[in-house]
């Protein structure tokens, strides 16, 4: 298709109609008005405008476009990949790097891995905040409806996590959903039926029943500030995506430090916890372990941390998650790289969306300016993924952002991709 250069006037509806073709680009200079206007300052940025913004509208895949943009008045560079979700094209999925909770990995990295054993990644985009050094995410994960990270968020919080932080999820069958998601698991045997607080994950407040899985890689289950007993158990079937079965091995010790070998667990009590593992351990096997979610939105097969939300409803909530997820106003008063994820109003088309910064070219969104530019794009609900040099957009294999640590790409903890969905052969 020739370039074309039409004002905002001829330039309406979808970055791409649906009648566009694999391949398909389209350059869009923008003269008549600004690309978006940030509340309150729509006539300033008109006066401002400059003729040198525009869209690059490529249709990757049916059903999967990216937009360039380019704005000059910020000055911002934006790429925005908007997924039809309708028809079960595509998966949305999470991945962690190096198939592992700790340990840190390129987006690129993790998707060609992902490609190798078979799976059609098409786009694939960081996500959680992450621990520099061991590289293990903040937030919950699930992944394929594998329980990775649970945070124990139970009681009276204090410490390092004082509040759940916004999570962008997948449900079973596919629909999205973003919330501030709190682990709620259950642990029943023929006896009694007991909470499970969280996954691989010490408790914030030092109260609460752990599950510890061998996905945790030899993280020590207690410190000097939170102490604990286990109950060693054996896996004897099952999944995450319908239940554990688990069948006690011994009785109640202090809890260590060693890693915990394949097919194994450990029950983790601590806090008033240790009374109800007491009782775990006096039930006859088998013990059933099963997840579950606050709020209540259905069967979480995909979970990835965010912080925090922007979007709900198509309104911006910056200053209401101020308070809700104590946001740091260097991050969200301040101009950063972003990587966000959303979706519309009616949960049929996903958003990718990679901001650069901290460049002569692209100097980054607030939290405001990125919640109303999504709003202008048809965003109805988004939430904040990790940023600055952590933002990396990848296409077919490509980085298409420009990520701002001076060594190119930056390894990170994990990423949402986006897959083109196997489906089963025709009978």
């Amino acid at each position: 298709m020739p370039r074309r250069q039409l004002s905002l006037a001829q330039f309406a509806g979808p970055p791409c109609a649906a009648s566009c073709r694999a391949g398909t680009r389209l350059a869009v200079r923008l003269f008549a008005a600004p690309l978006f206007a940030l509340s309150g300052l729509a006539a300033p940025l008109l006066a401002q405008q400059s003729a040198a913004d525009s869209i690059v509208v490529d249709t990757v895949a049916p059903g999967l476009v990216h937009t360039y943009l380019v704005r000059q008045q910020g000055p911002w560079r934006v790429h925005l990949v908007r997924v039809d979700l309708t028809g079960g094209r595509y998966a949305v999925r999470t991945a962690r790097a190096l198939d592992s909770l700790r340990g840190r990995e390129t987006v690129s990295a993790i998707a060609a891995r992902a490609r190798r054993a078979g799976r059609d990644v098409r786009v694939a985009l960081n996500a959680d905040f992450f621990d520099l050094k061991s590289g293990e995410s903040v937030n919950n994960q699930v992944s394929g409806g594998r329980v990775w990270k649970a945070l124990a968020m139970r009681g009276a919080t204090s410490g390092a996590v004082r509040s759940p932080r916004a999570q962008f999820g997948v449900l079973r069958g596919g629909r999205p959903v973003i919330d501030r998601f709190v682990f709620a698991g259950v642990v029943q045997a023929a006896c009694a039926r007991w909470a499970l607080d969280g996954v691989n994950d010490i408790p914030s407040n030092g109260q609460g029943l752990v599950l510890w899985l061998p996905e945790a890689n030899g993280r020590p289950r207690a410190d000097s500030a939170h102490a604990g007993r286990e109950l060693r158990v054996v896996v004897e079937d099952g999944s995450w995506r319908d239940s554990l079965r688990l069948r006690a091995r011994g009785q109640p010790t202090a809890a260590g430090a060693t890693p915990i070998p394949a097919g194994d667990g450990a029950l983790v009590a601590y806090g008033a916890a240790m009374a109800r593992l007491d009782s775990v351990a006096a039930c006859s096997p088998p013990l059933v372990v099963r997840a579950g979610w606050l709020p209540s939105a259905g069967v979480i097969d995909e979970l990835v941390g965010g912080w925090p939300v922007i979007l709900r409803d198509g309104v911006p909530m910056v200053e209401q998650s101020a308070v809700q997820e104590l946001t740091l106003k260097g991050n969200a008063n301040v101009r950063h790289p972003r990587s966000l994820v959303g979706f519309d109003a009616d949960t049929t088309h996903l958003f990718l969306i990679a901001i650069d910064g901290r460049s002569p070219s692209s100097v980054g969104m607030t939290l405001q300016e990125a919640a109303e530019f999504l709003r202008g794009q048809g965003v109805a609900h988004a939430v904040n993924l990790d940023g600055g040099g952590s933002t990396a957009l990848v296409i077919d294999g490509r980085v298409v952002n420009k990520p701002s640590d001076p060594a190119g790409e930056r390894a990170v903890a994990n990423v949402l991709l986006v897959e083109t969905a196997r489906r089963p052969p025709p009978r």
